[in-house]
């Protein structure tokens, strides 16, 4: 849409879409979504946010016939062809995957209604209508489902907005429906997420744990806190650096889930915990698996001792500032609060971190010295917590330089596990082959007990 004068809109009539609405036997619905005709996807589907008593009231509304809103779908396999003809690409790859999972649809708008339909199916609300205790009324009921006959992945995005001005999707539930990596990883990573940020003060049903991890992203990609703006760039032109945060996340992850109290953490809290181990991760430090727990506990001590200093002490471009100050908006002030944090807490990390070697892997020449350190011989089978690889075989084989070289069938490891903070050096290395090499995994071997 593009604005010719200040009073006068011209619209680009390639854009409009074609639609039917028409009136469906819920029978029917409820079918095509439990033979999986029906794919909800997360990009363009609010949670299931309903409590109780929206649930009840969209039942009686169907008893009632008085249900205003539509079920709105787009037709999977005209979207595709329509994906083809014009070379959009990636639509099409999109739509192929689902035509190939038995899909037909694509829910748009009303996946909590669809989800109300199949819990009072299932007796899963618990309520019973006395005129209907069989249910054969009501699946005999009709509701109104427009079918889009085609659209395109930007299209369904701005659709999904349109439907939902109601009740508008927040910036978060926005982004959720870009489609990008950045945005698919976040989704992927929210519910792997879950038990965690179950443990975090926040509103999970309208995708304030997506946010926050969509915020910690940002933090890993820029060092800095970031805006709305700043974070819906990241999705658009899927600059997230999805590598570094994974090592974090994972660290956080691990923090975090030592937490046995009921109490929940607030934002800020959780923020500057990822915060701080994004810098002890970028300075090969590591939290002591053994350790996970005393590091929270230590945070958490200092974190309380710091919200509790009312004196205005930090210094903000000239502006006293309380330590809740520079928390009260969670991804502003974010240098400031990293410097008290790291002072706070590094006479402690000796005991309870681990600084990792910046050499990971072994190199050519490590390989071609291992080699003729050992004569040539390569162990193929060894023995982890009283157990051997291949019982009663032979620890080692001669094999030739250039096929330990080729590295297909040969690996250098650490004897002792890289992760548990031992060095990458000739001392500390073996040539294995691949298959005990991943049998033995981050064990100790008992020759070296």
């Amino acid at each position: 849409m593009t604005t010719k004068s200040k009073n006068e809109i011209v619209i680009n009539m390639a854009e409009e879409v074609q639609f039917t609405t028409e009136k469906d036997y819920i029978e029917d619905i409820i079918n095509r979504i439990e033979k999986k005709k029906i794919y909800i996807d997360p990009r363009y589907q609010r949670r299931n946010s309903w409590n109780k008593e929206n649930q009840l009231n969209f039942i009686d509304s169907i008893y009632k016939n008085m249900v205003s809103h539509s079920i709105i779908v787009v037709n999977i396999g005209a979207s595709y062809h329509i994906a083809l003809q014009k070379n959009r690409h990636k639509d099409a790859e999109y739509f192929k995957g689902l035509m190939d999972k038995g899909y037909e649809y694509i829910s748009i708008d009303g996946n909590n209604r669809s989800q109300t339909l199949l819990k009072y199916m299932k007796n899963e609300m618990k309520v019973v209508y006395a005129h209907d205790k069989d249910k054969s009324l009501f699946l005999k009921k009709k509701l109104t489902v427009t079918t889009y006959s085609s659209m395109s992945l930007i299209q369904m995005h701005e659709l999904g907005i349109k439907v939902n001005q109601g009740q508008p999707w927040n910036r978060q539930e926005q982004r959720n429906c870009i489609n990008s990596i950045v945005a698919d990883y976040i989704r992927e990573t929210s519910r792997k997420m879950d038990k965690i940020t179950d443990k975090i003060g926040i509103k999970k049903n309208r995708m304030f744990d997506d946010e926050l991890l969509a915020m910690l992203l940002y933090y890993e990609t820029t060092n800095r806190g970031g805006t709305q703006d700043s974070w819906d760039t990241m999705y658009k032109k899927e600059t997230g650096n999805i590598s570094s945060f994974k090592k974090v996340i994972n660290e956080w992850y691990k923090v975090l889930g030592c937490n046995t109290t009921t109490k929940k953490f607030d934002k800020s809290f959780v923020y500057n915990l990822y915060s701080l181990l994004s810098y002890l991760v970028k300075n090969n430090i590591f939290v002591n698996t053994e350790k996970y727990d005393t590091f929270l506990r230590l945070f958490h001590k200092q974190e309380i001792f710091r919200k509790n200093e009312k004196r205005a002490i930090y210094n903000v471009n000239g502006e006293e500032k309380t330590w809740g100050d520079l928390c009260r908006l969670v991804a502003s002030h974010t240098d400031v609060r990293l410097e008290k944090i790291v002072k706070d807490i590094t006479p402690h990390l000796k005991d309870i971190t681990i600084q990792k070697d910046n050499k990971r892997n072994f190199s050519f020449y490590d390989k071609v010295n291992l080699w003729i350190s050992t004569n040539g011989k390569v162990r193929i089978n060894g023995e982890v917590e009283n157990k051997w690889y291949k019982e009663g075989e032979e620890t080692h084989q001669y094999v030739n330089l250039l096929e330990v070289l080729e590295g297909d069938k040969y690996v250098v490891d650490h004897v002792l596990p890289y992760k548990d903070g031992n060095k990458t050096i000739l001392e500390n290395g073996e040539i294995t082959t691949k298959e005990y090499n991943l049998w033995k995994s981050a064990r100790i071997p008992s020759y070296v007990v």
